[in-house]
């Protein structure tokens, strides 16, 4: 606890926060506007500032199923809670390894030891970048030390292990839990293997991995019916294979680079470095070398540090064929957590070992070689920390195999891992004065008008590099630039947003009609109701603001429709949509009178209306269509499964218009519209989510009644 504090002196006591790659330009914004959405009382099941709308508790990364999560935004302001919940979790994952090893037999000191590897490896600590890849680490050796519990036939196994599988798959990072899976049933096939093929244990992780999921279908339904209309079809694309040079990050954490140099470009640290300290190396080689391990194999480790190359090595592209999903998590960085933990845990059976056996001169030579062949290829890739430091831990190294007295060898190995490991990983702990979050944007008091915020491609380009002479110059020109999803945070509504995830049919309209022709890109702003534009522009109608603190240029249209309006005809849509671009453009279609409609029926002539909205929830939107004669309402709001139309009190269908968006007919002598987002899809998995908390219920009293019967 007190080298937490100590690490993250600036947060706790001078009110710096977290904002390092994706914590700032996904994280904070969307837990910020989720949260405002819960305060109000509400689930936010689709968030209605993003893109047209989107769903919002489908995605995975919004966490909206992890108590965590809601508890901490529910008791402090969203900058607190943010940070709040990144120091949790580091804390939370070194708990968890401290009962891992404990539970392995360790003594505390060792126990301590393999916690502080694992707790401040560049992996975790760079996973504050990422706050939801670190909420799901940090379950990582909570639901091994369950498994170790269930495997033992200990109490309580099933329920500990499903909780906190089902913890660690609400959090976040769906693809670590599937490896973590994968991981335990290698990890406790081969324990089984040595006690020649005890199988008792698969019945209760399979219970566990069902109740796990069980839960998380409140979420996971709604994902999997907004993955099949998402854009997220070739996911796996998305990531970067990482090579061979990655792994001589073991000896130098910035063999590619420091992320705060000039230009660079390298990947993010928490999936692409391996380093744990020298001294770590040390002890797991020490230990292969002398075969030692009893409580755990190393050809696990062999077999994860073989899969972290992905597709480079022949094996991980076989079992794409033979794994379901395997091609989502064939890439390096999501293999890094489970090489980490097996790392420390075989380098804390050496260091055990080592510790329990003071006497052994005849090893002498081979561990003066194991030290000086670790430190010695570490200067070789040119590490950073050749210096003092360098040197002092290896000559820590090197003499506590001699020490004999066991509190001065574990301070000589402590104070060797420290020196060799601490520096790298304080150098990494990137953040901001809390002003960054608390001061709005200075073009934000221009925005005087409704209307959504659009980014020039271009300059969505370059949000993902940021530009500055130095890092707080960076960041602060991309909070001037409004870079997405910024403007989420203030309350504003934007078109792009940073995310791998979003619903393929305005997306892909969004796309194809600003690649379509400069007349219908012009027409597209108005009905998409973009009221102010980032970056440069072709338009020539549309008004400069001034600037405001942005390198941008900024723009607004004056000519913005607003989110719903009535047309007078409806064209029955073609079998593509570039179709109904190419239309729209010879017949020069003004999308504020014509609207192309899916259902052909819908076709024809209609008569116009006043609507006025009259409210307006993340889930809900109530308006009034004032006018006479058959009408038809269009928008510019995502139409997807579960939003559900009543006119009058009564049901009617959600039009799918201009190939993406909602719309609806009207009757004479109707003007009272509420359309509403009720996916069964939630429904349905919430059930299971009550059902699952009461079974936990249960479980976890009879658990109590079994243990603490009688305590006073």
């Amino acid at each position: 606890m007190l080298l937490l504090v100590l690490f993250y002196w600036k947060v706790l006591f001078e009110g710096n926060v977290f904002v390092f790659v994706d914590a700032s330009r996904f994280f904070y914004p969307l837990w910020k506007w989720g949260s405002v959405v819960l305060n109000q009382g509400l689930i936010p099941l689709w968030n209605q500032d993003a893109q047209f709308g989107t769903p919002y508790l489908a995605d995975p990364q919004t966490a909206c199923a992890y108590p965590p999560v809601f508890l901490f935004y529910s008791w402090l302001n969203p900058i607190n809670a943010f940070s709040a919940l990144v120091l949790f979790h580091h804390l939370w994952a070194m708990e968890g390894f401290w009962f891992l090893a404990k539970g392995q037999g360790y003594s505390s000191k060792v126990s301590f030891w393999g916690s502080l590897v694992f707790g401040f490896s560049l992996h975790l600590v760079c996973s504050s970048w990422t706050p939801a890849a670190l909420m799901t680490i940090s379950w990582l050796p909570w639901v091994f030390f369950s498994a170790e519990r269930l495997y033992q036939k200990k109490s309580g196994g099933v329920l500990f292990l499903s909780l906190a599988w089902a913890m660690q798959l609400s959090a976040g990072y769906p693809v670590l839990v599937y490896l973590t899976g994968l991981a335990l049933a290698g990890q406790l096939g081969w324990k089984s293997w040595k006690e020649k093929f005890s199988s008792n244990w698969i019945g209760g992780v399979g219970l566990s991995a069902v109740i796990a999921t069980l839960y998380n279908l409140v979420w996971g339904l709604p994902f999997l019916e907004f993955l099949k209309n998402s854009n997220y079809q070739n996911g796996s694309s998305r990531f970067q294979d990482l090579n061979f040079i990655n792994l001589a990050t073991f000896f130098d954490p910035f063999i590619l680079g420091h992320p705060l140099a000039g230009n660079y470009q390298g990947p993010h640290y928490w999936v692409a470095t391996f380093f744990v300290g020298l001294p770590t190396i040390c002890l797991l080689v020490w230990g292969l070398a002398n075969r030692i391990y009893q409580k755990n194999t190393p050809w696990l480790l062999l077999l994860f540090l073989v899969l972290s190359l992905g597709s480079n090595l022949k094996i991980g592209e076989g079992l794409k064929m033979i794994l379901p999903g395997y091609a989502l998590v064939i890439h390096s960085g999501f293999w890094i957590s489970l090489v980490i933990l097996w790392v420390v845990l075989l380098a804390m059976e050496a260091l055990a070992y080592l510790m329990e056996k003071p006497k052994l001169q005849s090893g002498a030579l081979l561990w003066m070689g194991v030290a000086a062949g670790v430190y010695a290829t570490a200067f070789a890739v040119k590490n950073d920390h050749f210096s003092a430091c360098f040197c002092l831990s290896f000559a820590l190294v090197l003499v506590a195999f001699w020490i004999q007295n066991q509190s001065l060898k574990w301070f000589a190995i402590l104070g060797a891992l420290g020196l060799s490991l601490l520096p790298a990983a304080y150098g990494l702990n990137i953040t901001l004065d809390s002003s960054y979050y608390e001061k709005p944007s200075l073009v934000l008091s221009q925005f005087n008008q409704p209307g959504r915020l659009f980014f020039s491609p271009v300059l969505l380009g370059s949000a993902v590099k940021l530009q500055g002479q130095t890092m707080n110059d960076a960041y602060e020109n991309a909070k001037q630039n409004l870079y997405p999803n910024w403007p989420l945070a203030y309350g504003k509504e934007e078109v792009p947003i940073y995310n791998t995830l979003q619903l393929s049919d305005s997306f892909a309209w969004t796309f194809q009609v600003f690649q379509h022709s400069l007349k219908e890109s012009r027409k597209a702003i108005d009905l998409l109701g973009i009221r102010y534009l980032f970056g440069s522009s072709c338009f020539k109608d549309l008004k400069e603001m001034k600037s405001s603190g942005g390198s941008a240029k900024v723009f607004e249209n004056p000519s913005a429709f607003p989110k719903w309006f009535s047309v007078s005809q409806a064209i029955a849509a073609g079998q593509t949509t570039n179709d109904d671009f190419i239309k729209a453009d010879q017949d020069n279609i003004h999308y504020g009178n014509v609207c192309f409609v899916e259902n052909p029926a819908r076709a024809g002539n209609y008569q116009k209306r006043q609507v006025a909205e009259i409210s307006r929830t993340a889930n809900s939107v109530v308006f009034s269509a004032v006018g006479k004669g058959k009408s038809l309402l269009v928008s510019s709001e995502t139409e997807a499964p579960g939003w559900k139309v009543w006119v009058e009190g009564k049901p009617r269908p959600v039009e799918k218009v201009n190939d993406a968006f909602r719309g609806v007919v009207l009757d004479e002598g109707e003007s009272n519209v509420v359309f509403k987002y009720e996916p069964l899809s939630f429904r349905l998995g919430l059930f299971f989510a009550l059902l699952i908390c009461a079974l936990w219920a249960g479980l976890l009293g009879g658990w109590i009644k079994t243990n603490f019967m009688g305590l006073k």
